[in-house]
């Protein structure tokens, strides 16, 4: 499993929008936002998308400035720790 944490910045004024659109998106969680348009999300790996493709359409949001990714963990999935 894959897990990353990333800052978003967004327009002020667009950051309830942005978030609504960020929660929207499968694996995707906003944990925290500022007025002024810096979100702190998470997002994991989901059946049919994987945390990476969750980051790319997070630019695509409208309101989104950039994105940054700082950090990332590969974690063997639950089921694969449990057979083991």
């Amino acid at each position: 499993m894959n897990v990353i944490g990333v800052l978003v910045w967004a327009v002020p004024g667009t950051v309830e929008a942005v978030s609504a659109a960020l929660a929207a998106l499968p694996g995707v969680d906003v944990h925290a936002a500022t007025d002024d348009g810096r979100l702190v999300v998470t997002a994991t790996d989901v059946d049919g998308l994987h945390a990476s493709d969750a980051l790319m359409a997070m630019n695509q949001i409208a309101g989104v400035i950039t994105t940054s990714l700082v950090y990332h963990a590969c974690e063997p999935d639950e089921e694969t720790a449990v057979a083991a």
